[in-house]
């Protein structure tokens, strides 16, 4: 069984390579859990191309998989985001989350929040300082249920 892909959107990249972003000191905590997860093999980490291509420091991002945009991908995105209001680049994030089936996105965009993807940061409710157990993954649930918190254990989830 693959372990699950968890994107990096441009706001985490951004906060981790820029040390005057306000988020900067939180994400490179984060970004260190998640290192140690994909090192033990529990994650990959994944970015857009288009977003990685913007980073000044991306040798911080050589885990980091890189996510091509297909045309499909822009023409649903250019669909979406004209009958919506939702901006044409965060129809793009909306879109591959939904196509690739992210369950997970590392973000500090607050728009994220309201979407059923899991949000790793403390922008989301279910987040859970560095002091938990390093191999903690937070998701939503879907549907009317509550956000549930799941622990990964020797490759066997639980919560």
């Amino acid at each position: 069984m693959n372990p699950p892909s968890i994107l990096l959107d441009h706001s985490f990249l951004t906060a981790v390579a820029d040390s005057s972003d306000a988020n900067h000191d939180e994400a490179v905590a984060v970004y260190q859990r998640l290192i140690d997860e994909f090192v033990d093999d529990k994650c990959l980490l994944v970015a857009r191309v288009d977003q990685l291509a913007a980073i000044d420091h991306r040798e911080l991002f050589t885990s980091v998989d890189k996510v091509h945009i297909a045309r499909q991908h822009r023409n649903a995105a250019a669909e979406l985001a004209g009958r919506t209001e939702i901006d044409p680049d965060l129809a793009l994030t909306l879109v591959l989350i939904h196509r690739l089936r992210f369950r997970s996105v590392a973000t500090f965009d607050t728009r994220l929040v309201s979407y059923d993807v899991g949000v790793i940061t403390s922008i989301s409710p279910t987040f859970v300082p560095s002091s938990a157990p390093r191999n903690f993954v937070a998701a939503e649930s879907s549907g009317d249920q509550a956000a549930t918190d799941f622990s990964i254990e020797g490759g066997q989830v639980s919560n």
